[in-house]
């Protein structure tokens, strides 16, 4: 299994333990953001961008936009492999050893039963935490979707107006969810690459508004 997916189903399985343990050992304070429902939005937001920009990559035409996927890939894959290193590292068997921050080696570890009562931790952190008007999370469904809307389509400027949108959408939940734990993050370690990732977002962000301005609304 992969490390990403393995963290996903990991993260939002034990959200609860996460935050119950990180904050015994680091004597977290309340209403910080739960590490679990962190790893569970910061990975399938990356997942979803870099699967479109890897769609992008292989379809559009524009040279600008074809750069710019290829970017957008090397961000997401860097990010991953950061987290990926800092959490825990998972062999071939599906085994983890936690890393420096121990959470890996503790979601592994725990019964998945603890989390019974956190279905929504997610939604909850998304509404509370973030507290960003207007700043709802899209949905896997919602994600899902576009990435099948934009599968379907062929090349042109259609695909490429798609496509900007669709990132545009994401980077701006990336700049949320990575923005919301940089500034009260339960881990010290997480936080610092949370933050160490914002300049990039942003910088993507203004890249991605400038094309949007440029190539108009989608039409249909």
């Amino acid at each position: 299994m992969h490390r990403r997916d393995l963290l996903i189903s990991l993260a939002s399985a034990t959200a609860a333990l996460a935050v119950t343990r990180t904050a015994l050992a680091q004597g977290t304070p309340a209403g910080a953001m739960p590490t679990g429902a962190y790893l569970n939005m910061a990975t399938k937001g990356g997942l979803f961008l870099e699967n479109t920009a890897r769609d992008a990559n292989g379809k559009t035409n524009n040279p600008a936009l074809r750069k710019f996927t290829r970017a957008e890939i090397i961000e997401q894959v860097n990010l991953a492999n950061k987290i990926d290193a800092y959490t825990g590292r998972i062999g071939p068997d599906g085994g983890a050893a936690p890393g420096p921050g121990g959470l890996v080696g503790g979601l592994v570890a725990a019964p998945l039963a603890v989390a019974g009562g956190v279905a929504g931790a997610t939604a909850g952190v998304v509404g509370g935490v973030l507290g960003v008007p207007g700043g709802r999370m899209t949905s896997d469904e919602q994600k899902a979707a576009m990435l099948s809307q934009l599968t379907s389509l062929q090349p042109g400027p259609q695909y490429d107006a798609t496509f900007v949108n669709a990132s545009l959408m994401g980077h701006q939940e990336a700049l949320q969810i990575h923005g919301a734990y940089a500034e009260s993050g339960e881990d010290p370690g997480l936080r610092r690459i949370a933050r160490s990732s914002l300049p990039l977002i942003r910088q993507h962000i203004a890249a991605l508004s400038r094309m949007q301005a440029m190539m108009g609304p989608v039409q249909g």
